[in-house]
C-alpha cells in the first residue's frame, strides 16, 4: 500500500499557497552531498540552524521595515487632509505593502526551511515519502514555511482529529493572527499616553516598524523551529526503522505484536491532541516495514492495552519503547497522554516516563543525536 492509498482525505491536491511553496522549494539550488545529519554533532546542528534563523530574521526585519514605512509615512503626510483622502491613501498603500511583505516573507521563510532541509539532507534517505502525496516531506515543509494547516484526514482508519476540538483550533488560529494588530494598538496608544504623539519630532506612528520587525522575527523563529522538528521526525523515523531492520529485531515480533506497533503509534497520534505530521511519518514507516494493509482499529486504546497483555514480555517492552517514541514525536506531552501513561507503563511507569520527558526535551532543544539515543527499541524494560 503506497502512502497516497493510506489516507482518506477530503483535500485531494495541494492548495494554491502550498503549490507556491512547493514551486520555490524545487526552485532553490540543490546541493548534492553525501552526508547524513547524524554525521554532525548536536552542537554543530544547532549552530547551523541558529545561523540560518539569524540570517532569515535580518531579512524579515528589513522587509518589515521597508514595507511598513510607506504606510506610516502616508498616514502622517495626509493626516491633516479630509478623512476620504487620508484613509484612501492609507488603505491603498497598506494593502499594497501587505501583499509585497507577505510575498517576500514567504520567500524568506521558504528559503530558511530549504536550508534546514539541506542540513538534514533528505536525499540521503531513499524514501517515497520525499515526494509522494499531500503528506510527503516536501509538502509538509511547504506548509510549515507558510504556516498552513495540515489537511484533515484519516490514516488507515486512524482519525488524528478524533479528540481535538476544531473550534479550539480555529480560535487559537484567529488569536495568533490578531497578535500583531493588538500589539501595535497597545504600543501605539501606550506611547501616546506616556510619551506623546512625537519623540524628538518623529511621529509615534513609526513605532509600527519596530512592532512589525518584532513579529516578523517571531514568525521566522517559529517557522524554522517547526521545520526543524518535522525534518528531525523524518530523519529519526528512517533511522529507527533502519536500525530495527539491521538488528533483525522486527523478525522476532509476532503478528499481534506487529499490529500493536501500529496501535502504539496510532493511539499516540490521537492522544497528543495536537496533531503533528511527525507521527504520520513514523506510522507510515512501520506500516511499510511490516507491509500491513489491513485496517484494524489502530487508534483503539483498549485494543492496545489488551495487546500488551497478550504478547510476550519481551514484545511488551518493545511496544512500550515504540509508544514512548511516538508520544514524544511532536515534542510535547498532552494532558490526555499523561492521563493514560500509567495504564500503559504499569510497574515501569517511572523509568518510561523519565525517558519520555528526556526525549521530548531533546526534540524541543534540537538535539537530534541525543534524541536518537532515547529512540532505541529493544526487548528490555525501560
Amino acid at each position: 500500500m503506497q502512502p497516497n492509498n493510506l489516507f482518506e482525505c477530503k483535500q485531494t491536491k495541494p492548495t494554491l499557497l502550498e503549490q507556491f511553496g512547493l514551486y520555490y522549494l524545487r526552485f532553490f539550488k540543490k546541493i548534492d552531498t553525501n552526508h547524513t545529519v547524524f554525521n554532525y554533532t548536536d552542537e554543530q546542528i544547532n549552530k547551523k540552524v541558529k545561523r540560518i534563523t539569524f540570517q532569515a530574521i535580518i531579512l524579515a526585519c528589513v522587509v518589515g521595515a521597508v514595507c511598513v514605512f510607506p504606510t506610516v509615512w502616508v498616514d502622517v503626510y495626509f493626516g491633516n487632509n479630509t478623512a476620504l483622502i487620508h484613509y484612501s491613501w492609507v488603505i491603498g498603500i497598506t494593502i499594497l505593502s501587505i501583499v509585497v511583505e507577505l510575498y517576500l516573507l514567504f520567500i524568506i521563510a521558504l528559503r530558511a526551511v530549504y536550508k534546514v532541509s539541506e542540513l538534514i539532507n533528505l536525499n540521503a534517505a531513499e524514501n517515497d515519502l520525499l515526494n509522494d502525496g499531500l503528506f510527503s516531506v516536501k509538502n509538509i515543509l511547504a506548509r510549515a514555511a507558510l504556516e498552513l494547516p495540515d489537511p484533515e484526514m484519516k490514516l488507515m482508519g486512524i482519525d488524528p482529529f478524533k479528540k481535538i476540538s476544531k473550534k479550539n483550533i480555529l480560535v487559537l488560529s484567529l488569536i495568533y493572527k490578531a497578535k500583531i494588530f493588538v500589539t501595535n494598538i497597545i504600543v501605539k496608544y501606550g506611547l501616546i499616553i506616556f510619551v506623546g504623539k512625537t519623540i524628538f519630532g518623529i511621529s509615534i506612528l513609526y513605532e509600527a516598524i519596530l512592532v512589525e520587525c518584532f513579529w516578523n522575527s517571531v514568525v521566522i523563529i517559529k517557522v524554522v523551529k517547526d521545520a526543524r522538528l518535522r525534518l528531525f521526525g523524518f530523519a529519526l523515523a528512517n533511522q529507527i526503522g533502519r536500525n530495527c531492520l539491521q538488528d533483525g529485531m522486527l523478525q522476532k515480533l509476532s503478528t499481534l505484536a506487529k499490529k500493536n506497533c501500529l496501535r502504539a503509534i496510532g493511539n499516540a497520534v490521537v492522544m497528543t491532541q495536537n496533531y503533528h505530521p511527525n507521527m504520520v511519518i513514523l506510522f507510515i514507516r512501520f506500516q511499510q516495514i511490516f507491509n500491513i494493509t489491513e485496517i484494524d482499529e489502530y487508534d483503539n486504546w483498549q485494543k492496545f492495552i489488551d495487546g500488551l497483555k497478550k504478547v510476550s514480555t519481551e514484545e511488551k517492552y518493545f511496544l512500550l519503547d515504540l509508544f514512548t517514541v511516538a508520544a514524544a514525536f511532536d515534542s510535547k506531552i498532552s494532558p490526555l497522554e499523561n492521563s493514560h501513561l500509567a495504564e500503559a507503563y504499569g510497574e515501569y511507569f517511572a523509568s518510561y516516563k523519565n525517558r519520555l520527558n528526556i526525549l521530548t526535551q531533546h526534540l524541543q532543544n534540537g538535539k537530534l543525536n541525543a534524541a536518537l539515543q532515547q529512540c532505541k527499541l529493544d526487548f528490555v524494560a525501560g
